[in-house]
């Protein structure tokens, strides 16, 4: 078999909260995703008897069984059995910032899942192929639902995808710094939580009408309360995002990337071109993905 080439879109939190902490060790959230085109490339070939993943560029995250597209797979071929299972020569060719609260590395599992699955005609149902997805990680199921939006409940794994026309264009800025979720999760269990917020459905209308006043009053990530130690830098993108754009400056996922919204992708390249580039940091024009 040739090769073939998939894409897998990075996304962002325009709303997330954690509700509590469950007996499993992981924790309950609402949280509303957007995939954006974003993408890493990943080239799969039929080689061999093995499985061989590559990380280009090299040392961006971590290549062969450190690589959580190897533990997705393992999990895909134990339900197939010895059988069905390909050898593998996998390069994921990385755009999405590493550990920058975009969900690179989730977005990478189910594409794998997804294209495997199908090209190679290994028959698993939609349904187990969510359950292994969910097996491999907390954010992967949200990639594997077909919807550019969707409400996230449970560990994430309860989803509901929100039907629009409408798309956004964003500014991201992702300072070159790592945070870890797990630390930034341990922090939430002795966080006192607020009184309760306007909640996520103010957030889903704002989107419904493409409403950019409604999404920054109505905004919410709970991991900007935790942030301690890393809260001085993302300001200063933050500062930079509120100076030189418009439309708030958010924070995705556990951070640290942090992103601007406006409708127009147009206006978000009028706004990269205000911001200094600087080293400290990278910088990313994405709009909504509906591929």
């Amino acid at each position: 078999m040739h090769g073939f080439t998939v894409y897998a879109p990075a996304k962002l939190n325009l709303y997330l909260d954690v509700l509590d902490k469950r007996p499993d060790g992981y924790h309950n959230i609402e949280t509303l995703f957007e995939k954006i085109d974003l993408r890493d490339e990943i080239l799969i070939r039929e080689e061999g008897t093995g499985l061989d993943i590559r990380v280009e560029p090299e040392g961006a995250c971590p290549s062969g069984k450190d690589n959580i597209v190897y533990k997705a797979l393992q999990l895909l071929f134990k339900e197939t059995g010895p059988n069905k299972r390909p050898g593998l020569d996998i390069v994921i060719k990385k755009k999405i910032p590493v550990s920058g609260g975009l969900g690179g590395g989730s977005s990478d599992a189910a594409a794998i899942l997804r294209s495997v699955n199908a090209r190679f005609k290994m028959g698993v149902s939609k349904d187990r192929l969510l359950s292994i997805a969910s097996d491999t990680g907390k954010d992967v199921p949200f990639f594997m639902v077909d919807e550019a939006f969707a409400m996230g409940r449970g560990s994430g794994e309860l989803l509901e995808g929100v039907e629009t026309e409408h798309s956004f264009s964003h500014v991201i800025i992702k300072p070159n710094i790592s945070i870890s979720t797990a630390v930034m999760y341990q922090r939430l269990d002795g966080y006192a939580r607020d009184s309760k917020k306007a909640g996520i459905d103010r957030v889903v209308l704002a989107l419904k009408k493409q409403d950019i006043e409604l999404l920054k009053e109505h905004y919410y990530n709970i991991f900007e309360k935790v942030l301690r130690e890393y809260s001085g830098t993302i300001k200063q993108a933050k500062d930079l995002l509120l100076e030189r754009g418009r439309g708030g400056a958010f924070l995705s996922g556990s951070g640290p990337s942090v992103f601007c919204t406006v409708k127009e992708r147009r206006e978000a390249v009028q706004i990269t071109r205000r911001i200094p580039q600087k080293s400290d940091f990278e910088l990313f024009v994405a709009t909504t993905c509906k591929d």
